[in-house]
């Protein structure tokens, strides 16, 4: 669908058909996807919670954010915190003392400078369709 959209001898109806293709299979990735996160939380997580104790949790949270490389951390982090600013104080809580106070504090600018132009091209796009 991708090769219609930029192929220069594809018509503006066939570019509009594959943009509207692609719409649809994001939606349906991103479904499958808030399927999956919900069966975590609802499993999963409390499992872990029971299982693998807090400063091993926090040791492996540290390894993948440090292997993420710098950019992608900073991304995750922004997006985690706009996750758990919707689940409510207690997660807000619970962020605010595991996440170190430099990083807190340079979310506001990693989310206008990093995180929110990525999320406005994929708006755009879903808009277009």
């Amino acid at each position: 669908q991708i090769d219609i959209v930029y192929s220069p001898i594809s018509s503006d109806a066939a570019r509009i058909e594959a943009v509207k293709t692609i719409a649809k299979l994001a939606t349906k990735l991103s479904d499958r996807i808030q399927t999956m996160i919900k069966i975590e939380d609802r499993f999963l997580v409390p499992a872990i919670a029971i299982l693998v104790s807090e400063s091993k949790q926090r040791a492996f949270n540290n390894k993948v954010i440090f292997n993420m490389g710098v950019l992608d951390s900073r991304l995750h982090l922004v997006g985690m915190h706009e996750a758990v600013v919707e689940q409510g104080d207690t997660e807000l809580e619970l962020f605010k003392k595991e996440i170190p106070a430099v990083p807190r504090y340079m979310i506001p600018r990693w989310k206008r400078l990093l995180y929110d132009p990525q999320a406005c091209v994929l708006e755009e796009t879903l808009a277009r369709s």
